[in-house]
């Protein structure tokens, strides 16, 4: 899909029926509306910019994950209407909510995604909101599984906090401020931080923050991948945003 033909898209998502509808237990809305809309219609922004860097030729596959209770979902519908949508959480109460409201596909997720059903491959796989809740070894192995459901060709567009959040945690803190440092030392030193939540016995759930270097070093150890675009507080501008699409880096020319 060329830039034209994405913003054809874009054109036609905003002209076109979005479902507004939202779940009495959407925590992601305790925002407001505006903000929860603004963000929602970013991330279809992050997907078409990723899209329109890329060589897929069409879209009939869609991958949401996690997809909440639809913040971006609902104007992906929108923007593919006729596309096999699929959405993906832990959060069942979400997964039925879109697939009541958005028609699609419910996957109902696992702490390990390697024993989940995931129906792909994808054209389009989404991963908002994700990788930046968690570890490395566990972005590590949940990036590879994802790579495994791309068509060939397909995209996936994957959210990373950075230098935005930066700026956003110091407004709207996102854990304690003790591990807040311990995070952004990591980050400095290290390229990459992380901490758990308080109450998270495992570790395994937490605040991470990635430096591009970091994210760039880890896509090149996935084979039979590119780097389609990369782009700083992409998401709202907040979140950095990956896009990786399944062309060899290394094929012939």
């Amino acid at each position: 899909m060329d830039l034209m033909q994405s913003g054809a898209v874009w054109t036609l998502s905003e002209r076109g029926v979005v479902n507004y509808k939202i779940a009495a237990d959407d925590e992601m809305f305790d925002s407001g509306p505006a903000s929860y809309f603004s963000v929602g219609l970013s991330g279809l922004r992050c997907i078409l910019n990723a899209i329109a860097c890329a060589q897929l030729p069409a879209i009939t596959s869609i991958l949401d994950l996690p997809c909440g209770h639809g913040r971006v979902a609902r104007y992906l519908k929108a923007a593919f209407p006729h596309a096999r949508h699929t959405f993906c959480d832990i959060n069942r109460s979400a997964v039925d909510f879109c697939v009541e409201e958005f028609g699609g596909r419910g996957v109902y997720s696992q702490y390990d995604l390697g024993k989940v059903s995931l129906g792909g491959p994808f054209d389009v796989i989404w991963v908002g909101s994700l990788f930046t809740h968690l570890p490395a070894d566990r972005i590590d192995a949940m990036l590879r599984e994802l790579a495994e459901q791309l068509a060939p060709g397909g995209v996936l567009v994957a959210t990373f906090h950075g230098a935005g959040s930066l700026v956003v945690n110091p407004l709207y803190p996102m854990i304690e401020s003790d591990k807040w440092s311990a995070i952004t030392s990591a980050y400095e030193s290290a390229g990459f931080g992380y901490a758990p939540y308080t109450g998270v016995s495992d570790g395994s759930y937490g605040i991470s923050l990635a430096k591009p270097w970091w994210i760039f070093a880890l896509a090149e150890t996935l084979r039979g991948l590119r780097v389609a675009n990369f782009t700083e507080r992409g998401w709202a501008d907040n979140h950095d945003v990956l896009a990786l699409e399944r062309i060899d880096r290394m094929a012939a020319i």
